[in-house]
């Protein structure tokens, strides 16, 4: 008997010291508008020296992994591996991942190049599970991290457009190539020539946003290039780097981007006011600009477990911490969620107050 006592204290000690060290993984997939942010954050989890990452040859496709403990950011999981894969797609293409189960490509250790596939845990979305097509109702667990303000950007040649109206917009996006970029209030020698729309994809939550906020319902006139640099009819593009390569390259070209991305064209397009607002902080947070969505991350309810559900809550602390949002990495790109004097319940909906 006192053998088989310690033949089983044997065995629990062992299985016990098996649990601590089984490995926890996570995949994150969805919206790109977070992609550095979300990297940033992921990696800060890390115990210094702990961990390490594997990235694809590809930068543009953004997939990364990491791989250590992450002792001090979430003590209770002690010296337990977790290996964490970020897999960014979009934010509709990502909840619809997430909902239906379906494997992302991954970037996989040891890396650079290796991939895997592996259903993902959770997404990160420009807009609510409602506004995914088809709407997701149910399902999903949803919090919030930030706030996405989007821009019209015009290019520099079209001198006179500093402002665009909802009306305008919304005629814009089926009568572009067509409609006389002087309907803006160009005054350039070209004013009488079209204006030309580039956009988004229909998965991209930026389009998305975009649309919910004009209330725009239907298929958009949207415009790339072709190796050329001649105008094509375009379903949409997969980025805002490529949407905003074609702003500043075209005479005469418009469309809707993240400020990050106006930014980085400032010296050859221009960013406009929408509705006579122009954009700021303060004026999204007081309710005067209307061009903004929220970025959520969403998970499958009861589809994690108790440890996945502490990275995904450490995760969450570390995006959604004030301090970090007052950071440039943050600020230069996002409006702070704790400065919010309003809020939306649904993608383009109705502000209300948060603060009477």
């Amino acid at each position: 008997m006192k053998n088989m006592r310690t033949l089983l204290g044997i065995l629990t000690g062992s299985l016990v010291a098996c649990a601590v060290q089984a490995q926890v993984e996570i995949t994150v997939t969805g919206s790109t508008s977070f992609r550095a942010i979300t990297i940033d954050r992921a990696g800060s989890l890390f115990d210094v020296n702990a961990a390490y990452t594997a990235v694809t040859n590809d930068a543009s496709v953004g997939l990364m992994s990491f791989r250590g403990t992450v002792s001090n950011a979430i003590p209770s999981l002690g010296a337990t591996p977790v290996t964490m894969r970020l897999s960014f797609s979009g934010s509709g293409s990502g909840m619809l991942a997430v909902v239906n189960r379906t494997p992302v490509s991954c970037a996989e250790f040891p890396g650079p190049g290796a991939t895997v596939n592996k259903v993902p845990d959770f997404a990160l979305s420009d807009v609510y599970p409602g506004a995914a097509a088809p709407p997701i109702t149910s399902g999903l667990d949803d919090n919030l991290l930030g706030v996405i303000p989007f821009v019209y950007v015009r290019n520099n040649a079209l001198t006179g457009i500093t402002n665009i109206t909802r009306d305008q917009a919304m005629t814009l996006m089926t009568a572009s190539g067509a409609m006389p970029a002087s309907y803006l209030g160009a005054n350039n020698a070209n004013a009488g020539n079209p204006i030309y729309l580039t956009g988004r994809d229909s998965g991209s939550g930026t389009r998305i946003t975009v649309h919910k906020d004009l209330n725009f319902i239907g298929t958009p006139l949207l415009w790339a290039t072709n190796g050329a640099g001649a105008y094509i009819s375009s379903p949409g593009l997969s980025s805002g780097g490529l949407e905003r390569n074609i702003i500043s390259g075209k005479s005469d070209a418009i469309g809707y981007l993240g400020v990050a991305d106006a930014a980085a064209i400032a010296g050859t397009a221009t960013t406009i006011s929408y509705s006579g607002v122009a954009y700021s902080e303060s004026a999204v947070a007081n309710g005067a600009y209307g061009l903004w969505g929220y970025e959520h991350i969403v998970n499958r309810t009861g589809g994690m477990s108790a440890n996945q559900q502490a990275i995904r809550d450490a995760l969450i602390a570390a995006i959604t911490s004030p301090a970090y949002q007052s950071t440039p990495i943050y600020t230069n790109s996002f409006v702070r969620l704790n400065q919010m004097n309003v809020s939306r319940g649904a993608d383009g909906g109705a502000m209300t107050s948060l603060i009477w």
